[in-house]
């Protein structure tokens, strides 16, 4: 699934380039890839986060040894990361309640940040620092994106 994650993300980055130089079908490609990264990250994002492959989401092996608060956070921080991810897509394409969608991203990641560093004070682990990493990660971008103009995205 990182590779997955890896792809989506590059033609989410394709779509913003397309977006930004006013290229025919940027739309397309902004909702495609942005949709179905949120996608990934709302309902996949607990086993991305905590490395379960794909083929075996459905085995109870997989989940051994993980422990409730590690799903919780990660279920947590897919949900903040997909809400974020959608509203960047709704701040690329001028879409009304960008702004609402940024803000409650950025807090739920906030949020997930703080939890995340409050496990990590009792157990040090590498999952942990990377919710903290990957959610602060989010957050900049989702700052960056609030504080961008907003006809930045729109022919002219």
């Amino acid at each position: 699934m990182k590779k997955l994650e890896l792809i989506l993300i590059a033609g989410a980055l394709v779509g913003l380039l397309m977006a930004l130089f006013d290229i025919a079908l940027h739309s397309l490609f902004v909702s495609l890839f942005f949709m179905a990264l949120a996608l990934l990250y709302f309902y996949l994002g607990f086993a991305l986060f905590n490395g379960i492959r794909f083929h075996n989401i459905f085995k109870a092996d997989s989940y051994k040894g993980l422990g409730i608060w590690r799903i919780a956070l990660a279920i947590g921080a897919g949900i903040a990361i997909s809400d974020l991810t959608v509203g960047f897509m709704f701040k690329i394409l001028d879409y009304p309640m960008a702004r609402v969608l940024l803000t409650f991203g950025m807090v739920l990641n906030a949020i997930m940040i703080l939890l995340a560093i409050i496990r990590n004070t009792k157990e040090k682990d590498r999952f942990n620092r990377n919710i903290i990493l990957r959610c602060a990660v989010f957050i900049i971008i989702g700052t960056v994106f609030m504080l961008l103009p907003e006809q930045l995205f729109l022919a002219t």
